[in-house]
This record gives C-alpha cells, structure tokens and sequence, in this order.
C-alpha cells in the first residue's frame, strides 16, 4: 500500500475517535478524500436495524445540489447498491464489478450523478460489516481517467483500514445501547438499576438491559416463557398491564401509568408503562421488529425501599406532617387526589391542603416536581 504510515496512522486514530464521537466520521472521510494522491469523494454507507448511531449517511467531495438530487429522486435507484450485497466482509469491490459500465452509462444516474461529477465511475468499497440487519460499506468515486493509476490503492485502503471501522461501529453500538437505557431510566425516574423493557403489543419482549434479564431469569414479578412473553406473576397486573397494551396499540397518544405491587414474598416494586412510538426515537438499540408507525411499550420496574423509612425521611427533610408526607407518598405512586382521598378515607380538600402544604414546604411549584424529589429520596434512600 502506498499510503505512507503518517497519514494510515492519522485515518486510524480518526476512526478509533469516531467511536465516542460520531463527529470525527466526517472528519475521517474528508481525510480519506486525498489519501491516495487524487481526489476521492468519499463515503460510508449502509443500514443498521439495530441501533442508527452509526454513520451510516456520511460522505464528503460530492457537490451539495447533487447530494440533495441524489436524496430526492435516486436514493432508492442507485445501480450500485443492487449488488452491495456481493461483497463479502473483508473484501473489496471495485464500480466495474458493482455495475458494469456500458449499463451504468445508460441510467438517468448516470446522467444526473456521475457524469457531472467529472465522470466518477472509478473506485469501489470494501464491505465493513454484513449480517442479519445490518450491512455497512466505506467506499469512493473517482474520475474514470483516474482509475489505472489509483483505484487498486484506493482499494487496498479501503480493506486495510475497514477492520478498524468495524471495530469502531461495535463500540458505538455499545455506547447507544447504554445511552437507552440511561434514556429509558430517567424517562421513569426510577434510576440506573431499573429493569429496563421494549415489549410490543401482543406483549412479546424485543428489548430487556442487564437488570431486565436477571429479573426474568429470577421470574418475579415478571418472568417469560419459551415464547418471550412477558408475564406478570399477579393476574390482576397482567390483565391491567394487557388493558394498557391494547390501548396504546389502539391509541394516537402514548399512554403512562405508574403503579406498585407486592410480589410473594411481600417486596415491593414501583412499575413504571409508558407508551412509545418509533417514530419519537433518534434511534434504537433493539431488533428492527418495529416501525417507525407502530407503538410498543417501555416498561420499567424497580424494587421499592421501605415506604415506612421513605415517610419519615420526606417528614425529616421537609418538615412535613405524618398526614402530608401520607398524602404526598400516595401521589408519587401515581394516584389521583381523589384516589388519595378514597385510600385515606377522608375529603378531597383535606387531600388538597395537604398536597399544597407538601409543594410549600419543599419548595416546589407543581406537583411533578415533588414527585420527582420523592422518586429521588427512594432510590438513594434519602437526600
């Protein structure tokens, strides 16, 4: 390979960087352009069902106006991308290969594409990563008057440092499955070592972090069978849980219910539903299974810690009546004020004035954030 060692070394620390921030995937092709001694538009293309942190859209030397014609009217006629997948892991392929060129000559991409771009047909890619829902290629265009005297270099390249890049994707992979579960976390507040579940409609489990699984492993309070089901061990759970489902299928808005329940052995646990479509995420660490218009279910759950100990903790630190610290509890269970006053067995504006004692005395404005303060004093057993 001609590429001096300097310059490898450089392509190579921009893609080991790559993999904590995605931003050096531009910097690596815009490098990857001139590696050679002629320029080469450059690119890393492909698709990945698992999780789109990747960059897998990313290019640099092809003109803006034909960038966007390319999005608008050709992504999906693309002659090369019909025979990406005859690229085995490892290897390259040259243009020719990918599409002869008395074929290519004769397609309206051709035309609007390549030939503007001082007539690109020379290059190839080598293929980074190919497996069941997810193929990744880098690869390169350059001029046809280019190709006797650069495109095995550009070739020999692409193989050497595709590896590299592959190496790089699997971290980034590992990043964005922690990112969701820290996401999925806090979007229940219910802290790093919730159980953490993506289950679809028909209760099927597509997703399930660390925690998640030993749960399932243990059977309590949820477990599974051969199937991947999920299963409350309480039939009232699995039948509200099985209500909530149906409506989020049949639903235009995501729902949210929060509840606790006792298993067997009398331990308590917060769960935590809330209803998600693809669409709402960036990305997903879970198996392509879902689109972006269907819905499925986030459901996180978490081991309580002594109610008792976390009353007279609120009581402590707020300076909050038996009755308040009562009543605010209750609320952060995810009852109503009126569900409150019916557990109590007493007024709903006795509820209330409590309530409004507990937002004063804490020195919150809304009663989410007393939640949320509450939540805290549960996971960490107090401030």
């Amino acid at each position: 390979m001609h590429v001096s060692a300097e310059k490898y070394l450089h392509l190579s620390n921009l893609v080991v960087a790559a993999a904590m921030d995605p931003d050096r995937w531009q910097q690596f092709l815009d490098a990857m352009r001139n590696a050679v001694g002629t320029r080469v538009c450059t690119q890393i293309i492909g698709y990945d069902m698992l999780t789109r942190s990747a960059p897998l859209a990313c290019s640099s030397g092809y003109d803006a106006d034909i960038v966007k014609l390319y999005e608008t009217y050709y992504a999906d006629k693309n002659p090369f991308a019909a025979n990406f997948r005859k690229c085995t892991v490892g290897d390259v392929i040259s243009t020719d290969q990918l599409c002869a060129p008395e074929k290519l000559k004769k397609t309206g991409f051709y035309t609007d594409i390549i030939r503007p771009l001082e007539d690109i047909h020379g290059g190839g890619a080598a293929m980074v990563v190919n497996d069941p829902g997810r193929m990744v290629l880098i690869g390169g265009n350059m001029r046809a008057k280019d190709r006797d005297k650069y495109e095995q270099e550009w070739l020999r390249l692409c193989k050497a440092i595709s590896p590299l890049i592959r190496q790089s994707l699997e971290i980034s992979r590992a990043i964005s499955g922690l990112s969701f579960e820290k996401w999925a976390a806090e979007q229940h507040m219910l802290g790093t070592d919730t159980a953490i579940f993506v289950v679809d409609p028909t209760m099927t489990i597509h997703h399930a972090c660390r925690a998640g699984e030993k749960m399932l492993e243990k059977g309590t309070p949820v477990g599974c069978g051969f199937n991947r089901r999920l299963q409350f061990r309480s039939e009232e759970d699995q039948r509200q849980f099985a209500t909530l489902s149906r409506l989020q299928l049949k639903g235009n808005q995501n729902i949210f219910k929060s509840w606790r329940l006792v298993d067997g052995q009398g331990q308590g646990w917060t769960c935590r539903l809330m209803g998600l479509r693809m669409g709402d995420l960036d990305w997903s660490p879970f198996p392509g299974f879902l689109t972006k218009s269907i819905s499925a279910i986030l459901l996180a759950i978490r081991k309580d810690v002594s109610p008792a100990s976390v009353q007279e903790k609120l009581q402590l630190a707020f300076g909050l009546s038996h009755a308040e610290a009562r009543s605010a509890l209750l609320l952060a269970d995810g009852l109503t004020l009126a569900e409150i006053a019916e557990t109590r067995q007493v007024s709903i504006y006795t509820v209330r004035n409590q309530v409004k004692a507990s937002l004063a005395k804490s020195g919150c404005r809304r009663q989410s954030e007393l939640v949320r303060k509450i939540e805290q004093m549960r996971l960490q057993g107090g401030f």
